[in-house]
C-alpha cells in the first residue's frame, strides 16, 4: 500500500488534496556582543547529511499560492509561510530562554551611534552566491522608502570593513534592546536579491509595495522556491543553506486551507505534518491522537478592531468611545477561545500582562470601558453628545443616516469569526446597524490598505516579544505598517482630558513615543509611555479586545521532533525553526 507521505512526493501537492479530500520578543540578551547561537547549532541528530526521500507536510491558509507572492514589502497577497522558508532571519527570540539567537548573523554589536551587524560567513543565495552587505544595505534602504521602525533611530547605513559587515549608523544613541527587537522580529527576514530589489531604489515607495515576486525567486534559507499552483506551494530543500545538513528531507509541501476547520482535519486525519499557527478550541484538541503536539507560545496579539479615522462617523472620537463602552470583551473572549483567549484589562495599546508593568499605580485611572459588562447608558450619552439620536432602535445621524455599515473580517478564521459574531450582535443590539462582511485574506487587507472600509476587525498588537516593549504597540497603533496606514490615523498634536482629572493635555503620541527609542532616561521612558498610552485609552486609534496564547503544532508519528523540554521549540514558528536546528527531521 503506497504510504500518503510517499504519495505526496510522487503527485505533488495537488494529489495530496485529493487523497485527503479537502478543498480547502521582550529579550533577556546582554551585552554588546553576540548573546546568541549561531542558529544552527545544537543538532539532537534527527538531522544529518543523509537525506531521505521525503516530505514534510504544512499548510498555508493566506490565500491560493497561484495569487500570493513572496515580496515581503508588498504586504497584500504576501504568503508569509512561503517567506519565512525562503529566507533566512537576522535573529530571533527565544521565550524559553528569554534571550535572542542569531540566526543569519554572526554577530552584532553596539557602540554609543554604532551599530555593527556582521553576517555568517556561509550565508548564501540558493544560486551559490554569497549574501553580502550589499544585499542588505538594499533592504534597508528600502525600509526606509516604506517608513520601517527600524529608521525611527537610524539615520544612514554602509558597508563596513569588508563585504559581510553592515553599519547602521543612528541619529542619537538607543536602547539595544529596541534595535535587537526590531532585528528579531518575527517575519523580517534578509531577503533583498540585490539582481531583483537593486532597481527599486530609484523609484518610490509604491513600486517595491506593489510588487508580486513571482519569479526568479531566489531566497537563502533552509528550501528554495520550486512552483507553486492552487493547491499549494512546493519547496526544495536549499544545498546552499548554511546548515543544510541539519535538513534531511528534501521536500516542504505548503498545502492550501483556507480555513481553520480544514487545518484542523488536516492534523487529525494524518495528512499535515506541521501547522505553524492554528486556533483549536478544547474539543477539537481532545480528539486529537497522540502524535500531534501542541506547543503554546506567548501571542502578544490578539482581537481588536479598526476604524478608518477619515470616516465621518467613526473619525469622531466619542463614536468610538461608544463602541468601546458597549462591547462586552469577557463575552467576546468566552466566546471565542476560553482557553487560550482573555480580554484586555483596559484599552491602552499595551498587552494585558504588561500593563501593570508600565502603568503601575495609574492603571487604576485609565477608563475601563466595562471590560465584563456592556456600559449601554455611558455609550447613548456620547452618542448624544456627537449629534446622534435613536430612533426606531437604530442611531441616526441628522440626516436620518443608520449609524453602522460594512464590518469586515477574515474568512477562515473560525476564532475571530465567533469573535466578530458576538461583537456585532452586541453593537447591533445597541442601536447600530452593521452587517458582517467576510473577506478572502487578500481582500480583506486590502480593503485596510486602500482604505476602503468604515469599521472592522483586526489584531491590535504587532505581536512577539517586541509588543512586551511598548514603544512598539504604542507607535504601531498610529503607524500600523502591515496595512499602509490604511485606518488614517492622523498624526500631529492630539488633545485629551489630563490624567490626573483637571483640565486637559496636548500631546503629539507619534513624536513622544519616537522619542522612547533614543532616550537613556528611565524615569523619562516610563513618564513618556503612560502619557502615549494614556492617549490611546482615550483616543482609541485601534480598539483592544482580546489577547490570546498561539497555539503551534508538530506530530512525532514519521518525524523526530525536539522533546517537550527542549528550548528550541521557545522560537516562533516551531515547524520553520526546529528544521534549521536540526530538530525536525525525518525517521530513517
Amino acid at each position: 500500500m503506497i504510504s500518503r507521505r510517499h504519495f505526496v512526493t510522487l503527485t505533488g501537492a495537488s494529489g495530496a488534496a485529493a487523497l485527503a479530500g479537502c478543498t480547502d520578543s521582550s529579550g533577556g540578551g546582554g551585552g554588546d556582543g553576540s548573546d546568541g547561537s549561531d542558529g544552527s547549532d545544537g543538532s539532537d541528530g534527527t538531522g544529518g547529511s543523509g537525506v531521505v526521500d521525503t516530505t514534510l507536510v504544512g499548510a498555508t491558509n493566506n490565500g491560493v499560492p497561484t495569487n500570493m507572492h513572496v515580496n515581503p514589502m508588498a504586504t497584500q497577497n504576501y504568503d508569509w509561510i512561503a517567506g519565512n522558508h525562503l529566507f533566512e532571519r537576522f535573529a530571533a527570540y527565544n521565550f524559553t530562554t528569554q534571550e535572542f539567537e542569531l540566526a543569519g548573523l554572526s554577530d552584532w554589536s553596539f557602540d554609543g551611534t554604532t551599530v555593527t551587524l556582521t553576517l555568517r560567513d556561509d550565508l548564501a543565495w540558493d544560486t551559490g552566491d554569497d549574501v553580502t552587505a550589499g544585499d542588505v544595505i538594499t533592504q534597508f534602504k528600502l525600509m526606509q522608502k516604506t517608513g520601517a521602525t527600524l529608521w525611527d533611530y537610524v539615520e544612514s547605513v554602509e558597508q563596513g570593513d569588508d563585504d559581510k559587515t553592515v553599519v547602521l549608523n543612528l541619529s542619537d544613541p538607543t536602547n539595544p534592546q529596541i534595535i535587537k527587537h526590531t532585528l528579531a522580529n518575527g517575519d523580517l527576514r534578509i531577503h533583498a536579491y540585490q539582481p531583483v530589489y537593486e532597481k527599486f531604489l530609484d523609484q518610490e515607495a509604491s513600486a517595491v509595495q506593489q510588487f508580486k515576486w513571482e519569479e526568479d525567486i531566489h531566497g537563502n534559507g533552509p528550501f528554495s522556491f520550486e512552483s507553486k499552483s492552487d493547491q499549494g506551494w512546493t519547496l526544495r530543500r536549499n544545498e546552499n543553506f548554511h546548515a543544510a545538513d541539519n535538513v534531511n528531507y528534501n521536500t516542504y509541501e505548503l498545502l492550501t486551507r483556507t480555513d481553520n476547520t480544514a487545518l484542523q482535519q488536516g492534523l487529525l486525519g494524518g495528512e499535515l505534518d506541521v501547522v505553524s499557527s492554528l486556533f483549536t478550541p478544547p474539543t477539537i484538541v481532545a480528539n486529537f491522537p497522540d502524535r500531534v503536539e501542541e506547543v503554546q507560545l506567548p501571542a502578544k496579539w490578539g482581537y481588536g478592531a479598526i476604524f478608518n479615522h477619515d470616516d465621518e462617523d467613526f473619525g469622531k472620537r466619542k463614536v468610538r468611545q461608544a463602541i468601546a463602552h458597549v462591547i462586552n470583551r469577557q463575552q467576546v473572549a468566552d466566546n471565542s477561545g476560553p482557553r487560550t483567549k482573555t480580554p484586555a484589562p483596559k484599552v491602552t495599546g499595551i498587552p494585558p500582562e504588561d500593563q501593570e508593568t508600565w502603568l503601575g499605580d495609574d492603571l487604576d485611572s485609565f477608563e475601563g470601558y466595562g471590560p465584563n459588562a456592556s456600559n449601554t447608558e455611558k455609550a447613548a450619552s456620547l452618542l448624544r453628545e456627537a449629534g446622534y439620536t435613536k430612533s426606531d432602535g437604530t442611531w441616526q445621524d441628522g440626516d436620518g443616516n443608520a449609524l453602522g455599515g460594512s464590518y469586515i473580517t477574515p474568512a477562515g478564521w473560525t476564532d475571530w469569526t465567533t469573535a466578530t459574531n458576538t461583537v456585532v450582535d452586541q453593537l447591533n443590539s445597541f442601536g447600530f446597524d452593521f452587517e458582517i462582511n467576510s473577506l478572502p485574506q487578500g481582500d480583506y487587507f486590502g480593503a485596510y490598505i486602500e482604505s476602503n472600509f468604515t469599521m472592522g476587525a483586526f489584531y491590535w498588537l504587532p505581536g512577539g516579544a517586541r509588543s512586551s516593549f511598548p514603544y512598539f504597540p504604542l507607535r504601531w497603533q498610529m503607524k500600523i505598517p502591515d496595512i499602509d496606514g490604511g485606518h488614517n490615523f492622523p498624526e500631529g498634536e492630539h488633545t485629551v482630558p489630563a490624567m490626573d482629572g483637571s483640565g486637559e493635555m496636548t500631546l503629539d503620541p507619534l513624536e513622544e513615543i519616537t522619542s522612547v527609542a533614543t532616550s537613556q532616561d528611565e524615569a523619562a521612558v516610563e513618564e513618556t509611555v503612560k502619557r502615549v498610552a494614556w492617549h490611546h485609552n482615550q483616543n482609541i486609534p485601534v480598539l483592544s479586545l482580546v489577547a490570546k496564547v498561539d497555539q503551534s503544532w508538530l506530530t512525532d508519528a514519521e518525524w523526530n521532533v525536539a522533546g517537550e523540554d527542549d528550548p528550541a521549540r521557545g522560537v516562533k514558528w516551531p515547524s520553520h525553526w526546529l528544521p534549521k536546528q536540526g530538530k525536525l527531521g525525518a525517521k530513517q
